[in-house]
């Protein structure tokens, strides 16, 4: 029986390995999904967790999207072997309605083009761009409806394949509802991308205005749901109380130096837990010395003017620039819950790239 080379390729764009599946070749098919899966889930681990080696696990992205580029051009040439010399003569005779609808999938509207439906692939540019602002998952299924519509106006349909447009349609539909379902759970639960925006935690993590010269990091969110944050972290927090009084909205980025219960206090330029210095000679500069003086707006008495005892549920952080550092010294501690996560790994500049300690 003959297949279609372009819906092979639409199956295998949603998913590796689907348009090997359907061209009859089931075990490189299979296989092509598992490899996929494996690299994907590998590749995640890698970077996120604090053990895993983030070169690689980008390497692993790389390799995952070579794989995705050559299953698309396998999968063509898998239909096609399938194919009479007959068939192929009239599948290129006109307009091929699965290849307008694999490029409405790739650019907006082109496969209406395609088809010479200027005003609908106008259209159609025009709606995506409305959508995504409406909402994040929208897009996903205007992009289904749009890639139907493609085949739907194309000249010519064969009538052997044609009830295989529906199901690709909603296969986009699905897919596209979990890369932005996954992307939010993610973001929200596992791991976020941020850049350093000032130099407070200068020289381990360079930070600016202009996030294309900052540091770049990940922040895993997963970590502290299984352990309580330990002396050294480098967290990101949301600001407290008195920091929102002071009109701060945006995250802040500090190391921790006390722990609940613990006595702390500043003597000779150090940082004293339970009337032991604090060595911190490991990320510390040889000039930086942690004194209260950087405390020159917002409390009329910096919170570590006098020994504290540290609340429960509850951190002291610190800046690693600490002669230019506005931090626990000044407003006081980080509750446990406005905590987001854990500053595991640097991603930019490229020749920093690996574990932040």
């Amino acid at each position: 029986m003959s297949k279609e080379p372009w819906l092979a390729v639409n199956l295998s764009k949603i998913f590796p390995g689907l348009g090997q599946i359907y061209s009859g070749k089931k075990v490189q098919g299979y296989s092509l999904i598992f490899i996929d899966i494996a690299l994907y889930i590998t590749a995640l681990w890698l970077i996120l967790s604090s053990e895993g080696n983030i070169i690689i696990g980008f390497g692993l992205l790389v390799s995952l999207f070579c794989v995705w580029v050559w299953n698309i051009f396998d999968a063509y040439n898998a239909a096609k072997s399938r194919n009479t010399p007959e068939f192929e003569e009239l599948r290129r005779q006109s307009k091929d309605p699965w290849l307008a609808m694999f490029l409405s999938q790739l650019f907006l509207g082109i496969g209406h083009f395609y088809i010479g439906k200027w005003l609908f692939g106008i259209f159609a540019v025009i709606l995506i761009i409305v959508s995504s602002g409406i909402s994040r998952f929208l897009p996903a299924i205007i992009y289904a409806v749009i890639s139907y519509l493609a085949y739907v106006f194309s000249p010519v349909h064969r009538q052997r394949s044609k009830n295989w447009a529906l199901i690709i349609a909603i296969l986009i539909a699905i897919s596209g509802l979990l890369a932005v379902g996954t992307a939010f759970f993610l973001r929200t639960y596992l791991a976020e991308a941020r850049w350093i925006p000032s130099g407070a935690m200068e020289p381990t993590l360079h930070g600016t205005p202009n996030q294309w010269e900052a540091d770049k990091v990940i922040v895993n969110k997963l970590n502290y749901r299984f352990q309580n944050p330990q002396r050294g972290d480098i967290i990101v927090f949301a600001p407290t109380e008195a920091l929102q009084k002071e009109g701060y909205q945006d995250a802040f980025i500090k190391r921790i130096v006390g722990l609940p219960g613990e006595k702390v206090e500043l003597k000779n330029g150090q940082v004293y837990i339970n009337n032991q210095a604090l060595p911190e000679n490991k990320y510390l500069s040889s000039n930086q010395r942690t004194l209260i003086d950087v405390c020159t707006s917002g409390f009329e008495q910096p919170y570590l003017a006098k020994p504290v005892t540290i609340p429960p549920a509850s951190y002291l952080a610190l800046g690693d620039n600490r002669n230019s550092s506005y931090d626990g010294r000044c407003w006081g501690v980080v509750p446990r819950e406005l905590i987001i996560g854990k500053v595991s790994k640097r991603f930019f500049p490229f020749n920093r790239i690996g574990i932040i300690e």
